[in-house]
């Protein structure tokens, strides 16, 4: 279920410091570079399959990579009779699948090598609610094992070794909280709804295509009042509504916030996570190994701020909602703004997105 930012009249804008830098030494090689292609904001990578062109999901919150079509896996691959479990926290599912041995993705004289990944061929539920229209998912393993540099401006994605330094290469960095294999941003904040400022552990999530949701009984009793609350919960549905965050050097006014009504299984232990509508806005690098997030806003030649999500807001799990605004509303339009603090409140420049009904 989709809906777009003008059926809300919600906006978003995305400021950011820029941290001027120049690097003296010349540019790390890649050891690998892969197409890439924006798909409802998130990041599909691009190899050469038996009867054409397939795409893989990138998702930095999937624990295993996963394959949804078995005419991929070889016979060698196919192993034994274990399975695993694997979680979805961006659609609050699980799924049982079959481990698999060594499956190579290629694209030219590019590859990767899918190690331990899980066959999960024929669970529609899973790839409904994923809206599945790609042949599986590179998960945590391709962050563990390198250094991902996404520039969704030129369709590429670069892998690098461990340890090498592109810091100086991007405008803005920040921190990432490595639970195991898997990244969290960590901010302190007061939200309208909250009675005092509060440290929200956010997991990075590249497979969800929306901007921000928070799976937190407190941020949903603060934001709601007991006849909401019973209303919701009985519908199964949650809050959507806008406010101001900022972490770090990034600064989001007006953006979009999916608060839901219960805490999925999979998702315990955190706040919420942040999607890839967030990160398609920049040229980004994802260092596990360095615990870092690099970002760079996408320009084009004149220097202007380029648009590259769809301007949509996606429910996790297709829930419906209750549109809410805490204190005054500032005018809102359906374009979104990159600006630098110093140039604020006067935007650079706005996109206008179109309409779309419910999906």
């Amino acid at each position: 279920m989709m809906y777009r930012l003008s059926d809300f009249k919600t906006g978003v804008f995305v400021a950011f410091s820029l941290v001027c830098s120049f690097a003296a030494n010349a540019v790390p090689t890649p050891v690998a570079t892969f197409p890439i292609e924006i798909i409802d904001n998130r990041t599909h990578i691009k190899f050469d399959g038996p009867g054409g062109p397939i795409t893989f999901l990138l998702d930095t919150g999937a624990t295993s990579s996963i394959f949804f079509d078995t005419t991929l896996i070889p016979d060698h691959a196919m192993g034994g009779n274990d399975k695993a479990k694997i979680n979805f926290p961006a659609i609050g599912k699980s799924a049982m699948g079959k481990r698999l041995g060594e499956v190579s993705l290629s694209q030219g004289l590019s590859t990767f090598v899918s190690k331990n990944g899980l066959l999960i061929a024929g669970d529609t539920d899973v790839q409904n609610a994923l809206e599945a229209n790609f042949s599986g998912i590179i998960g945590q393993e391709l962050f563990e094992r390198y250094i991902v540099e996404i520039d969704p401006q030129k369709e590429k994605l670069h892998l690098y070794l461990p340890g090498t330094d592109l810091e100086e290469e991007f405008e803005i960095v920040h921190n990432l909280k490595m639970v195991g294999h898997t990244p969290y941003i960590t901010f302190k904040s007061q939200l309208p709804w909250e009675r005092r400022s509060s440290v929200k552990n956010m997991m990075l999530d590249s497979g969800y295509p929306g901007g921000m949701v928070f799976w937190s009984e407190r941020h949903f009793m603060q934001a709601t009042s007991l006849a909401e609350r019973k209303f919701l919960t009985a519908k199964k549905m949650g809050v959507l509504t806008a406010a101001n965050i900022s972490f770090g050097n990034l600064y989001f006014e007006n953006l979009p916030i999916f608060i839901a009504s219960s805490v999925p299984e999979q998702s315990s232990g955190r706040d919420g996570l942040i999607g890839a509508s967030i990160l398609a806005q920049y040229r980004h690098v994802i260092d596990f190994h360095g615990e870092r997030l690099s970002l760079t806003a996408l320009v084009d030649e004149e220097g202007e701020p380029v648009q590259i999500i769809d301007g949509a807001v996606y429910t996790p799990n297709n829930e419906d909602f209750k549109v809410k605004f805490y204190g005054p509303k500032i005018p809102i339009y359906p374009v979104m703004t990159l600006y630098s603090e110093r140039s604020r409140p006067r935007p650079m420049s706005s996109h206008k997105q179109g309409a779309s009904d419910h999906n």
